[in-house]
């Protein structure tokens, strides 16, 4: 995935959060007795959704192509070794 598609996605997702930001305080200010809870809950459900699934996206998009993301949390496994070890090894 270029660096520009990850851009996209960040910057989409950070639009998204501010307008939920505005959304959030708006309704705090102008929501009913009986609706503030309700909607408290929504945006602030969104609110932290909106990240992870953008995280989940670039993650999965990385997998896909077979290419190492930064969103990665696997450890290498043992016998997988760089190209860079092995050759450094063999001239010791």
């Amino acid at each position: 995935m270029k660096k520009n598609a990850r851009r996209i996605i960040a910057i989409i997702a950070l639009a998204a959060i501010a307008v939920l930001i505005i959304a959030f305080s708006i309704s705090a200010l102008t929501a009913a007795p009986g609706e503030a809870g309700n909607r408290f809950m929504g945006l602030l459900f969104c609110i932290i959704a909106i990240p992870i699934l953008a995280w989940l996206i670039l993650f999965c998009v990385g997998r896909m192509q077979n290419k190492h993301t930064m969103a990665e949390f696997f450890p290498k496994q043992s016998g997988q070794e760089e190209p860079d070890e092995k050759s450094s090894e063999k001239n010791k």
